[in-house]
């Protein structure tokens, strides 16, 4: 029976990338899937492009290039990823600069992006399409249209699958989503068709389970005490017959776990509607999906259902919205609560004192309702240490330089025991993400290839 076996190689830009060397080497896969895109990183990749038409793509494909290519060239394994970001072509170049470092003289490598998109928001606006906010139902772009940055749409896995076609070794793609990456190999593999619902629901119940690596084997786990060698977490593999069945596993002799606990938790990770999940190939449901642990860190999935693709695909449009200034410091035992507030409390008059226009302050107490807030219980007052931090949001980069300013006399005026100062990192910009949607007639993938 016709198996696709599909690591992940990657959840995050930052993430950990030995373990897909260990999946390329030992998981018996055909494909990797690299997703290193989320909300900040576009703008901030964009801005990147904007300003150095050589960048605006993931860096760390580089590392992508000299970790696992070699072994996969050899063992036929294919790579996607949507590390071009920004800027595809450029990514592509890099790829290929870096493949021959390494000496390999054969490379064909796939770009799948979505054009400008932009450009067709500037249009859709200029013809009075409402591109209302899907977080507030503010259907008024307009307002900020002089501070857009850029927008970007989620596209599928449609030009993955030609790029496959097209006999490319490595894909790279703008803003696919986290999921097309893995739906792709089994649509190309398998032939499913589009509008073959519940074919495609089984691949993006594939793409969603192993899309974030090691958040499916135990990584933030809510067993997480229980997770044997963290520090070697293995990171997914999911496998798919032409049954259409769906098995979770990892490289055996890994650490990590793959079972009921972590599949479930991760399955209603960044789900809105269990029974709706939206992707631009297909609605799927996952309110029926069942899970069997069939062996040791291996799980059967399935009853994922399918249902026709929506009209819509979702865009993010990113703009700026002013500056943050922070700063922060130690308090130390005795009395390290009511030294932090001592220090809050002088903070609070000097920015008084010097005018700070801003649209919000936040003074937190690290170490004590930083993350919980009002929800915190009441401080241990022999607490060893409370980290103080001031931040503000301001609608210039020159009042946001006022809160590092104003905190750095704490070394001098705060309480005995202020310490542990750092550098205090300079104003930055606030990129704004106007969540919202655009009709997918608009929106046309396009494929090129490069190759050595």
């Amino acid at each position: 029976m016709k198996t696709v076996r599909i690591g992940s190689g990657s959840g995050f830009w930052g993430d950990n990338l030995d373990p897909a060397i260990e999946i390329a080497e030992h998981g018996d896969v055909q494909y990797l899937a690299y997703d290193f895109l989320g909300e900040p990183t576009i703008p901030t990749l964009q801005k990147m492009a904007r300003k150095d038409p050589s960048r605006g793509y993931v860096p760390a494909i580089r590392a992508v290039v000299r970790g696992v290519l070699p072994i996969c060239l050899e063992k036929g394994i294919k790579i996607l990823t949507n590390a071009g970001a920004a800027n595809p072509h450029a990514c592509a170049d890099t790829i290929l600069e870096t493949a021959r470092e390494l000496g390999i003289t054969e490379l064909k490598v796939g770009i799948v992006t979505t054009g400008d998109v932009q450009a067709k928001v500037e249009e859709l606006l200029d013809e009075g399409y409402e591109f209302t906010n899907l977080d507030d139902g503010d259907p008024d772009l307009g307002r900020v249209r002089d501070r857009i940055v850029g927008s970007y749409v989620y596209s599928g896995a449609y030009g993955y699958v030609e790029a496959l076609e097209a006999g490319c070794d490595i894909i790279i793609s703008d803003r696919a989503t986290d999921d097309a990456a893995i739906l792709a190999p089994l649509v190309y593999e398998f032939g499913w068709k589009w509008d073959d619902w519940d074919s495609l629901a089984v691949g993006i119940l594939a793409g969603h389970l192993i899309e974030c690596g090691a958040a499916c084997t135990g990584g933030i786990s809510s067993m997480w005490a229980e997770v044997p060698e963290p520090w070697n977490i293995g990171y997914p593999i999911a496998e798919v017959n032409e049954n259409g069945e769906l098995f979770i596993t990892k490289v055996e002799g890994t650490g990590g776990v793959v079972n009921r606990l972590t599949l479930t938790e991760h399955l209603l990770y960044e789900v809105h509607d269990p029974g709706n999940y939206l992707m631009p190939e297909v609605i799927t449901d996952f309110t029926r999906v069942k899970m069997e642990e069939v062996a040791t860190d291996r799980v059967k999935v399935w009853n994922a259902k399918g249902k026709p693709a929506p009209a819509t695909l979702k865009a993010g449009i990113a703009y700026l919205d002013g500056w943050i200034g922070e700063a922060e410091s130690s308090v130390t035992w005795p009395n390290a609560v009511a030294k932090a507030d001592r220090s809050i409390a002088v903070i609070k008059k000097r920015l008084e004192m010097v005018n700070l226009v801003a649209d919000e302050v936040r003074f937190d107490r690290i170490g004590v309702d930083s993350c919980h807030w009002s929800a915190a219980p009441e401080p241990d007052p022999n607490i060893n240490e409370v980290r103080v931090r001031v931040a503000a949001k301001c609608p210039s980069r020159a009042e946001a330089g006022k809160v590092a300013r104003e905190c750095v006399m704490l070394m001098g005026t705060g309480p005995i025991g202020s310490t542990g100062q750092l550098n205090t990192p300079p104003p930055r910009e606030v990129f704004a993400l106007w969540p919202t949607l655009i009709p997918r007639e608009e929106i046309t993938q396009t494929v090129e290839t490069k190759e050595l």
